[in-house]
């Protein structure tokens, strides 16, 4: 009598989750060019500027400037490349003014629109470098989504504009690079538990679909390690009421794509439906074990953990904060960003963000059990001072032995403000809304002696 009991019971469980899952039915919407790039997200896919074709281009149409500009955006994910080329249309000299981007994939430049160079009110010209924006660019009739053909812009950075004229020694050269940016996104109203909450779904990697989580990438650089997580899609959530998404230096409301996302605090499982005319979401059913962020958890505002999944990879996800607490899935979890808040009054607010770019071993959270993970203050600041000669390049060998003795030495700092779990600390931010940059650090350099001999700002962080 026993085993039906539980059996029946397990069913009724199982029914009640379910049956909680709901499609709420998504929008295509664009962004008008003036706030692409401003928009939250990520910054695109980005490619350089070469006067090399790449190998993927066969055919493209006859260019008017005599140093066309080429290269691809690549998808990280399936390896497929966009390719693209930039031309002045006024002639050699006179400034790129039109794209091209092989949005059909099939290495023909000829059968794709060409894309004229906008200029925007309030648009400043700039020497160097120059700050070009294209768009919009249409993606194929067949990659339609919700009802809506994607679109794209392209912000264009030229960096090295004098290596043009040195012919087939500029071949390999860098001479700046394209940024290609969504300008749609789908959004929906998510109703609850009596909540109303707008959420939407960015391409964040600009590869026209979506759905693409975010992967590591590894870097070794002598005995040292590090990891970065290649652009993927983001979640959108309208966190302040305010009808529409909100870009800032702390992304607060972009999140990484992913099975769980957090509203109101609580956890849900989200994913898109096969057609991307919905997404779906319903109360996370699975395990949640809590957290405890120490030494001082009530300062942390977000985290960003990297989660290690039942295969081995390792995927980003942001849970919410509550009283220095998270509760997060069961699972072997690896702290990647975070960010702080403190001061007194609105006005008196410091926000930092920091982030971890090496891989740490991995901390091992489990339900029930009494977890914790190192993160935030008390920060510190770590200094590190490497004292060089003068080179003496040009010096004949003889020479160069009695030039030493006068040689100038040049002292090189570097700072870092590091917190609790290794994270380093970049981005510094005061006020109500967080919208004004703190002074900047000052530092002094004093012998040992008591005598300072050099005062000045940290110009760079």
């Amino acid at each position: 009598m026993i085993r039906p009991t539980l059996v029946c019971g397990l069913i009724a469980v199982a029914a009640v989750a379910t049956a909680s899952a709901e499609d709420f039915p998504l929008t295509f919407r664009t962004i008008p060019a003036k706030d692409v790039m401003s928009f939250p997200g990520g910054s695109g896919n980005i490619g350089s500027l070469q006067t090399a074709k790449p190998t993927k281009l066969k055919n493209e149409p006859k260019a008017t400037s005599r140093h066309p500009l080429y290269g691809e955006c690549r998808d990280m994910t399936t390896g497929a490349a966009l390719v693209y080329r930039l031309d002045e249309s006024k002639g050699d000299g006179k400034g790129y003014d039109q794209l091209i981007v092989d949005m059909n994939q099939n290495g023909d430049l000829t059968d794709d629109p060409v894309t004229q160079r906008l200029v925007l009110s309030g648009d400043r010209q700039t020497v160097s470098p120059e700050q070009l924006l294209f768009g919009p660019i249409q993606a194929p009739a067949d990659k339609a989504v919700a009802g809506g053909r994607p679109i794209y812009f392209a912000r264009v950075y030229i960096y090295n504009r004098q290596l043009l004229g040195m012919g087939q020694e500029a071949q390999n050269m860098f001479i700046g690079q394209l940024m290609l940016k969504a300008g749609w996104y789908l959004d929906t109203t998510v109703e609850l538990n009596g909540r109303k909450t707008k959420v939407g779904v960015f391409d964040g990697d600009s590869n026209l679909r979506l759905g693409d989580v975010s992967q590591p990438q590894t870097y070794t650089s002598g005995a040292e390690k590090s990891w970065y997580f290649r652009p993927g899609d983001f979640l959108l959530v309208d966190a302040d009421g305010s009808g529409k998404f909100e870009n800032d230096l702390f992304q607060s409301e972009a999140y990484p794509f992913g099975p769980i996302l957090y509203l109101g605090g609580m956890a849900y499982k989200v994913a898109l439906t096969p057609d991307c005319k919905s997404l779906r979401v319903e109360p996370w059913t699975g395990l949640l074990a809590e957290v405890a962020l120490q030494p001082h958890g009530d300062q942390v505002k977000y985290l960003t953990l990297s989660w290690e999944g039942t295969s081995g990879n390792w995927q980003l996800i942001r849970p919410a904060v509550t009283n220095g607490k998270v509760m997060v899935p069961p699972g072997n979890y690896r702290l990647y960003g975070c960010s702080l808040v403190g001061g007194g009054g609105s006005r008196d607010h410091v926000m930092v963000s920091g982030m971890q770019r090496i891989p740490q071993t991995p901390v091992s959270i489990a339900a029930g059990k009494a977890n914790t993970l190192d993160c935030g203050g008390p920060l510190q600041i770590q200094v590190t001072a490497t004292k060089a000669g003068a080179q003496t390049r040009g010096l004949l060998a003889e020479d160069s032995s009695k030039a030493s003795g006068n040689a100038e030495t040049t002292l090189s700092i570097n700072a870092n403000l590091a917190g609790s779990g290794g994270e380093i600390y970049s981005t510094f931010l005061k006020g109500d809304r967080f919208q004004s940059n703190p002074p900047k650090p000052t530092f002094s350099i004093v012998q040992a002696g008591g005598k300072t001999v050099a005062t000045g700002n940290l110009e760079f962080g």
